[in-house]
């Protein structure tokens, strides 16, 4: 099952690290919740957020960032976004309303 919170914590995670990267490996005998964070990597990567530099690197991309900074620096779309994923909402079409409102909000 998608996770919104996992995927907005893991975007923050590679958004804070110095070279925008997660590490992430997948082994045999991985527990449930680290099967659940790389299979979350491999969405965000779906997604076109983050993308593999090596089979155990992902780093975030500028449409992860601009989602990310939505979502963190404007008021309510955080909330409005696992609404939305919530009740069904692709997570593209949420991304993309969220995207959209948050320059609405900055338009200078």
């Amino acid at each position: 099952m998608r996770d919104p919170e996992m995927i907005l914590r893991l975007l923050r995670e590679m958004a804070d690290d110095p070279s925008g990267q997660k590490f992430t490996v997948a082994y045999k005998g991985m527990d449930e919740d680290e099967q659940a964070e790389r299979h979350h990597v491999e969405l965000l990567v779906d997604a076109g957020h983050a993308r593999w530099l090596s089979h155990q690197m992902a780093r975030i991309t500028n449409d992860g960032y601009d989602f990310l900074n939505a979502v963190e620096n404007v008021e309510g779309t955080r909330t409005r976004f696992i609404e939305m994923f919530e009740k069904g909402v692709p997570y593209a079409k949420a991304v993309l309303e969220i995207v959209q409102v948050a320059k609405a909000a900055v338009a200078f």
